[in-house]
């Protein structure tokens, strides 16, 4: 081995208490990050079928959701479902929308 060798400086591994590890949820920031936009999406329901039944289907071809009029709709966010809803309607602008009824983890 040759002398020349320059040592290495000592590694600094930062220490972290237990108390820095919760596990407890922190709370959102306010300000710029709650204008970040997001996708809502409102899934009426759901249909499975095959693929030749959907290579086969034309206009006015029907699929049976599983879901009935008045059930709730569900809300997903990022496929994350965040809560259920009702669908309503403007009648002065006549737009569809959607009235939260129940939020779940958020």
């Amino acid at each position: 081995m040759s002398d020349d060798v320059a040592e290495k400086p000592p590694l600094n591994i930062p220490e972290f208490s237990p108390e820095g590890l919760s596990t407890a949820p922190k709370p959102v920031p306010r300000g710029r990050v709650g204008e970040i936009p997001v996708e809502v999406h409102a899934l009426i329901g759901r249909a499975t079928v095959s693929v030749s039944q959907l290579m086969a289907a034309k206009e006015g071809a029907l699929f049976k959701l599983d879901r009935r009029f008045g059930d709730a709709i569900e809300l997903q966010v990022n496929g994350k479902t965040i809560g259920y809803g009702e669908i309503v309607s403007d009648d002065r602008d006549n737009l569809v929308g959607i009235r939260m009824v129940s939020v779940e983890g958020i």
